[in-house]
């Protein structure tokens, strides 16, 4: 479908979700008062937009986006439904934000600089409000050089490491390293996760550098933190929504409302992006801007081609369109969405090697307890991956009948 034309194929709920998974900024208030008063005609089915604004997480973006535009009668029990969630989502988001506040002061008692990514500080930086944007936990990036202190400051705080990061001897941890980008920490007493993120599966460690020496100094609650430049935040939010094939709308809504609040740079972003390959990730986040919300395509350099774009935007549409998430790593069709995601990624990022590609449908931090090799024999892991992926492939076979059963 070209343009728009897919949205006026979809229902009048699907639409409303799309028109308000942002608050548009003053300037925009017409034209997203306009799609959303064209979305809720009289065959809304609000029990479908409800569904569709918890599939996308966008509670308190959607509720704040109504009740600017009281000609839309939102019926009683939908009002308090809303309500409810965009409390839930306000309240979290303080919970959240006291947490990283205890972070934060530790890791500059230690010296350690520390970057947060998305959170209630990218939902302050762009709404002015750290509550509107739902969050289910926290994501830091520090340089690997700080890793390990960073872990311990964590520890010191109460945050204890996934069991998912089991004991690892040096090669194994190297390995992880090497093609990981995050390690993921608990919190028992708040019942909150912490990404601690030394890179990101998108770029390269070159690339991660090259972003922390253009990072600038601010401040979060009387705190110093380091933010991305907008160059590098325009990368950052195309990419993140783009390598998880925009599934969820409130990713691009978060990319609509930096737009046009001017805090994005194209031309510093496609730059970087054509010396990294990855120019097509940029291509597509404006390709979508652009038939969700109408939003004008930027000026970009005369050698950005869209001609590409179609397919790479068809199973975007695709997957914000399913009603449920994509399914993850623990379970059974995940073989499928992964193989279906590296087609895609493979035509986003055409410098990928198929190698590399390959590569990490079969790798897999659970070999080392599957199989935990010495050092000195690490090497084999390479030729056994195929057989080891096979039993991490019956395991969850053989698991996902007694996990249904037991959701029953």
């Amino acid at each position: 479908m070209r343009g728009n034309d897919w949205l006026q194929s979809v229902s009048p709920a699907f639409r409303l979700m799309i028109a308000t998974s942002w608050l548009a900024p003053d300037s925009w208030i017409e034209s997203q008062r306009d799609r959303m008063l064209e979305a809720a005609g009289k065959d809304l089915d609000w029990t479908e937009y409800i569904a569709a604004v918890d599939r996308h997480r966008t509670p308190a973006l959607s509720w704040a986006a109504l009740r600017r535009v009281p000609d839309i009668l939102v019926p009683d029990g939908v009002r308090r439904e809303l309500q409810t969630r965009s409390d839930a989502c306000r309240i979290r988001a303080m919970q959240l934000s006291l947490l990283l506040v205890q972070v934060l002061k530790r890791f500059n008692q230690v010296g350690v600089p520390v970057m947060p990514c998305k959170g209630p500080v990218l939902s302050f930086n762009l709404y002015g409000d750290a509550g509107l944007r739902q969050c289910r936990d926290l994501d830091l990036a520090v340089a690997e050089c700080d890793l390990n202190q960073a872990r311990t400051c964590l520890e010191d705080l109460g945050w204890r490491v996934d069991p998912g990061y089991f004991p690892l001897t040096p090669r194994q941890w190297n390995s992880v390293l090497r093609n990981e980008y995050e390690m993921v920490f608990e919190h028992p007493q708040a019942g909150c996760t912490l990404e601690l993120q030394w890179g990101n599966k998108w770029e390269t460690a070159e690339t991660t550098k090259a972003r922390w020496a253009r990072s600038i100094p601010a401040q979060w609650q009387g705190l110093s933190i380091r933010q991305m430049d907008t160059g590098d935040l325009t990368r950052y939010l195309s990419s993140h929504g783009g390598h998880h094939a925009w599934f969820r709308a409130k990713w691009l809504g978060d990319l609509a409302r930096a737009h046009c609040m001017g805090l994005t740079d194209w031309e510093s972003a496609f730059l970087q992006a054509q010396m990294a390959g990855d120019e097509r990730v940029l291509e597509v986040g404006i390709a979508l801007l652009s038939q969700m919300y109408g939003i004008p395509l930027p000026e970009l350099p005369k050698n950005a081609g869209f001609g590409r774009v179609s397919l790479l935007v068809e199973i975007p549409i695709q997957a914000l369109k399913d009603s449920k998430a994509p399914a993850f790593r623990t379970d059974l069709p995940s073989l499928r969405y992964r193989l279906r995601i590296a087609r895609y990624e493979r035509v986003l990022q055409p410098r990928r090697t198929w190698r590399r590609t390959v590569g990490g449908l079969f790798r897999c931090r659970e070999d080392f307890r599957t199989l935990p090799l010495p050092d000195g024999l690490f090497w084999l892991y390479k030729p056994l991956r195929p057989i080891l992926w096979l039993l991490r492939f019956i395991r969850q076979a053989t698991q996902a009948p007694m996990a249904r059963q037991n959701t029953v």
